[in-house]
């Protein structure tokens, strides 16, 4: 009988343990999954600006590419120069004569010293003669682009037309307005005298002491007759009202007369001053009530309405045609005002070199005296001019086909020159859209060349691209400065920047197999707080810059967008927000 009570307290304590942990695990159920899921950084949707910019990479070419070619068969005896190798109209390229080489090579040498340390005093020197000229072609460019631009403006028919429109629309106008004017003047100015007759019978009546403050109503009443009918538009009420009131200031002044009549009679003045005021309100009555010349000041107004109407339409349409046609002849004007800038600022800094300049002549004239000796030199080691291949261009020696001892065929090329002066380009292919946003003559940056050297790219021609004509344009840029030809170089050229609703950090979109989407955080409530989840949007990207991106597409303002995650996340999955 004993061990019974003891078996049950067993069971009551392992169920007390077990509803215990029950419910521990319950209340922490939410914790535990929580650590499980995957952790979200967010940022917000806002709205704000895009500077985007068109990136590209493109291979160098060199606009003028000179081929060295052998004249007649003949053993190539020597090479004189190297590929890479800066060679100026003139320089021996190959010898075909006899001579001792050892010889050949110390004067090909010394030669080559001379003619290295005549090219760098050259380029120490300031010289600007390249800057002066791009800064003057611009300049020339923009003249004449303004120049077109304004003829396509002056010979424009419809704009022509809708000037000469807008200038008869005008003179219209102006006379209706006129004539409309001198019809409402004579009116107002009847209602003009009647006021001043007013006025000088309140003064007259306050100077002889007579009380004057019942005509306070009709001194308003008059004046504001008065200033409506000369600020009349056209309506007929306007003169209705008038009327009205100045028969009701006339009743005024005769109740005020029965009223004062004593007074009034005992003072002359104020007598005189009332019989011409009851005349200038009879006149005035006479001249509002005339159908005729109410008719006249009506038709007057009807002819300024319709005039103003004509005109308002004239000025809309040359409205149109002028911000249609004129923004193309604004845009070379500001281009002709920048380059006229660029140019006088290379030209100032140019003239303050000139000292510089003097100096470094001297050197380069002593420099090739030396070179002169030395040619000649050489010239009596090879043979002469006749056993020798002579570079006719200046430039930089880009490839050599044959080596010393081998024989050179007839027309046969042995030897390739790049000419710089004629410049370089580069290119490459951008879509149709990107395209639009850029000018001709626009200036880009380059991004893959070493740091201390410079390099400047101008686009210079928007051209259809032959791989893909129908969604995508060829950007084509003239380059200078430390290049050359086979160097691949990436541009990068700006857009206008550009206002955009919904807008985004890069890291936010995402792509798969359905184009480019964005995992937006949506909050569900349930019985232990807020759970997060992951939403798939759909967007198109507009536009973009380093950081952000321009969408559109299901978002919303303050939308939160998962940016990282520390685990793969799809949509529908539930998230954990980062903490802090």
């Amino acid at each position: 009988m004993e061990t019974k009570p003891k078996k049950r307290e067993w069971v009551k304590n392992a169920a007390i343990i077990f509803l215990a942990v029950l419910l521990a695990l319950t209340f922490f159920s939410n914790t535990i999954m929580n650590r499980t899921l995957p952790e979200i950084a967010t940022e917000y949707v806002t709205n704000g600006t895009i500077t985007a910019r068109v990136r590209g990479t493109g291979t160098v070419e060199a606009l003028g590419v000179y081929e060295v070619k052998a004249a007649e068969t003949r053993e190539i005896r020597a090479v004189m120069v190297k590929s890479g190798q800066k060679v100026d109209a003139g320089d021996v390229l190959f010898v075909l004569g006899e001579g001792d080489s050892e010889e050949i090579e110390t004067a090909t040498e010394t030669l080559r010293q001379l003619k290295l340390q005549y090219q760098q005093t050259a380029l120490s020197a300031p010289n600007y003669a390249g800057e002066l000229s791009r800064a003057q072609k611009r300049y020339n460019e923009a003249v004449a682009a303004e120049a077109a631009a304004y003829a396509e403006l002056s010979g424009n028919t419809d704009l022509q037309d809708a000037i000469r429109g807008l200038d008869a629309a005008k003179e219209a106008f102006e006379s209706a307005d006129l004539n409309y004017k001198l019809a409402n003047d004579t009116a107002g100015q009847s209602l003009e005298t009647a006021m001043v007759g007013l006025t000088d019978f309140v003064e007259a009546c306050t100077a002889a002491g007579i009380e004057v403050t019942t005509l306070n109503d009709a001194v308003y009443s008059l004046n504001n007759a008065r200033e409506a009918i000369l600020a009349a538009d056209g309506s007929l009420n306007v003169v209705v009202v008038a009327v009205d009131k100045t028969e009701s200031v006339r009743q005024s002044v005769e109740k005020y007369e029965f009223t004062h009549n004593a007074d009034i009679a005992a003072h002359a003045d104020v007598k005189s001053k009332l019989t011409l005021l009851k005349t200038y309100l009879e006149q005035a009555a006479s001249y509002l009530s005339d159908e005729t010349k109410n008719d006249d000041l009506m038709d007057c107004a009807k002819t300024r309405i319709a005039a103003q109407d004509k005109l308002n339409t004239a000025q809309s349409l040359y409205d149109g045609f002028s911000s249609m046609f004129t923004e193309n002849y604004n845009n070379a004007v500001a281009e002709r005002q920048a380059a006229e800038s660029a140019l006088k600022a290379v030209q100032e800094t140019a003239d303050d070199s000139s000292r510089s300049s003097a100096m470094t002549g001297l050197s380069l004239q002593d420099l090739s005296y030396q070179i002169e000796r030395a040619q000649e030199k050489l010239d009596s080691l090879t043979g002469g001019t006749e056993n020798q291949i002579t570079a006719n261009v200046s430039g930089t020696v880009t490839s050599i086909a044959v080596t010393a001892g081998n024989t050179a065929a007839k027309d046969t090329v042995i030897a390739t020159i790049e000419v710089p002066d004629m410049g370089y380009s580069v290119s490459f292919s951008v879509t149709t859209d990107q395209a639009k946003r850029l000018h001709l003559g626009d200036t880009a940056s380059v991004t893959s060349f070493y740091w201390g050297s410079r390099v400047d790219a101008v686009l210079s021609a928007i051209k259809p691209d032959p791989k893909n004509p129908q969604t995508n344009k060829l950007l084509e840029f003239d380059v200078s400065g430390d290049v050359s030809a086979g160097q691949e170089l990436t541009i990068s050229i700006g857009e206008r920047g550009e206002n955009y609703d919904f807008v985004v950090p890069n890291s936010a979109i995402r792509t798969d197999s359905n184009g480019k989407f964005v995992l937006v955080v949506q909050a569900k409530n349930s019985a232990l707080g807020n759970r997060y989840f992951a939403r798939r949007v759909n967007v198109e990207v507009i536009a973009s810059d380093d950081n952000n991106s321009a969408v559109s597409g299901s978002l919303e303002y303050g939308d939160y967008v998962i940016t990282t995650a520390s685990g793969p996340i799809k949509s529908g999955d539930q998230v954990r927000m980062a903490e802090g």
